[in-house]
């Protein structure tokens, strides 16, 4: 038997690694399919699931999206907070704070 030398053995090898992870993937494509499809025909099948599913769904993304709104605009008050000491930017911040109480006493 004939030895390949250490850079086409390295390659060989490679080779054989890169077809192991190919045949990996194909197999765990296959398995993700299918059970998206029975998922897919479970849910699609009821009308009752179907209805109950997409509410919950919409109820979460409400949700997660009132409770976005709110952390981020929660962080960008508290950054706001922080450069009211600054020349222009405080101005700008003072009048915005004024036209606010102005606008909550009428």
């Amino acid at each position: 038997m004939r030895k390949l030398p250490s850079k086409e053995r390295d390659d060989e090898k490679r080779s054989e690694d890169i077809t192991k992870l190919e045949q990996l993937i194909d197999r765990l494509e296959d398995m993700t399919t299918s059970a998206r499809l029975k998922d897919i025909a479970y849910h699609f099948t009821d009308k009752k699931e179907v209805i109950k599913v997409n509410i919950i769904a919409g109820v979460a993304r409400g949700v997660g999206l009132t409770l976005g709104t709110a952390v981020v605009l929660a962080l960008f008050a508290y950054i706001a907070t922080l450069f009211i000491d600054m020349p222009v930017i405080g101005e700008w911040i003072a009048s915005l704070q004024t036209e606010v109480d102005r606008y909550m006493q009428d």
